[in-house]
């Protein structure tokens, strides 16, 4: 009888306790994250998030994998935002995390970041996540355009090493252009510069011409890409398809894959393209030992244009504190050293290429190299609709249908009129 009243006693105050730890919230902190990583970056980070709980056992990390198209995403995003039910984490394109934190949706994470870690990170990756000097995300992957030349065809051509201003450029494409047949068609180009992707290619040129897409007058944000250094950028693309001749005629929209082919095929010795293109040029035999890869040449500066993702923490979440405890261990050195050699992508800490599989690679080297002055692309409220008509403008004088001071002045008016409204 007392050994039944014990019992009885006992489970009593078990299920009190349970009953008062779930009302008093303790047990594990659930962090969600929303995300659209591709198959092997989602394998990945769910190992990384495994590892996380196993060390951090009173957190737990609640993954949302969304693969739904981009605006269905942010439209699903917006609408937790709204119906307070948003995920404490979210991983972002650029754009989108400078308008959520101009909305007010993000929280400032000054606090939760060490100075050394603020200052690992590329200066052009903050641009998008600053506001008023603080932080409000991270980075969380990084690309940038770069310089991918056929070694071989410019030895061939009497060059040792790529070029790295703008007259060396027209300099060693011309060089390099053919026509063997004798048909009056080059068939060999020096160079494949491409406007099939909009403005994205266009950034890199643009500001190493000295051109800035806004300024500010009596206060407000006007558009400057009219300015004569854009037009000079512009320009000098038209010139190089039809003055040069170094670039093939339907450059306006060919893209990236266009030109990977005559690359890899000796037909074609210079492009540009980002780390996504490494791999693929790794694994074809054909090619071994016979490309690599260089910064942008210059004009009046050395310049480039940043892709990627940020990860911002929704202002109206609960779990600041666990969420930033996620993100500085996802950040950590070590982690993104796995992280980015595992994935064949780039480290977004400037310490990270130190280590000796990115220190001893030359092309990691060379993206380090351009990391260091590649700018984010506009990330006002406005950019989408801006950059669209900076990149039809662009394409509009690469294919002669207006000159490049007709194409960039009509398309500032019309992005006068979408910053007034």
């Amino acid at each position: 009888m007392k050994y039944r009243r014990l019992v009885i006693f006992t489970v009593v105050l078990l299920s009190m306790f349970i009953i008062t730890s779930q009302i008093s919230g303790a047990g594990p902190v659930t962090v969600k994250v929303m995300h659209q990583f591709n198959d092997a970056e989602n394998a990945k980070f769910e190992a990384i998030v495994a590892q996380f709980e196993k060390d951090n056992p009173g957190i737990k990390i609640d993954l949302e994998r969304d693969n739904s198209p981009a605006s269905s995403y942010y439209g699903k995003l917006v609408t937790t935002i709204i119906g307070a039910a948003a995920p404490d984490i979210a991983r972002v394109e650029p754009p989108k995390a400078a308008q959520y934190t101009a909305a007010g949706y993000t929280a400032k994470l000054d606090s939760y970041v060490s100075y050394e870690f603020y200052k690992s990170l590329f200066p052009g990756t903050l641009e998008p996540v600053l506001k008023n000097g603080s932080l409000y995300g991270i980075p969380q992957d990084i690309s940038t355009l770069v310089l991918f030349y056929r070694t071989d065809m410019l030895a061939e051509a009497g060059y040792d090493s790529p070029p790295a201003t703008w007259d060396e450029l027209v300099e060693v494409a011309q060089a390099i252009n053919k026509d063997t047949d004798d048909d009056g068609e080059i068939d060999i180009w020096g160079l494949g510069l491409f406007g099939g992707w909009g403005a994205f290619e266009f950034y890199p040129w643009f500001w190493a011409a000295g051109a800035e897409m806004f300024k500010e007058e009596d206060g407000k944000l006007i558009p400057a890409f009219n300015s004569p250094e854009g037009v000079v950028a512009l320009q000098f693309w038209v010139d190089l398809i039809y003055k040069y001749k170094v670039i093939p005629e339907g450059a306006a929209t060919y893209t990236e894959d266009d030109y990977k082919g005559p690359f890899i095929a000796k037909k074609m010795a210079m492009f540009t393209s980002g780390p996504w293109t490494v791999a693929s040029l790794k694994e074809n035999k054909a090619i071994e030992g016979k490309w690599a890869i260089a910064p942008i040449p210059t004009g009046k500066r050395g310049a480039s244009v940043l892709g990627g993702m940020h990860f911002i923490v929704l202002e109206q979440s609960e779990h600041k504190v666990e969420a930033m405890k996620f993100l500085n261990y996802f950040m950590q050195t070590d982690v993104q050293i796995d992280w980015t050699k595992s994935l064949n992508l780039l480290p977004i800490r400037s310490s990270c290429y130190d280590d000796p599989f990115f220190s001893q690679d030359p092309l990691m080297q060379a993206f380090a190299a351009q990391l260091t002055v590649a700018k984010s692309r506009p990330t006002i409220p406005e950019a989408g609709e801006i950059d669209n008509l900076f990149g039809q403008a662009w394409q509009a004088a690469l294919a002669r249908v207006k000159t490049p001071k007709e194409a960039l002045d009509e398309a500032a008016e019309k992005a006068i009129e979408i910053l007034s409204h």
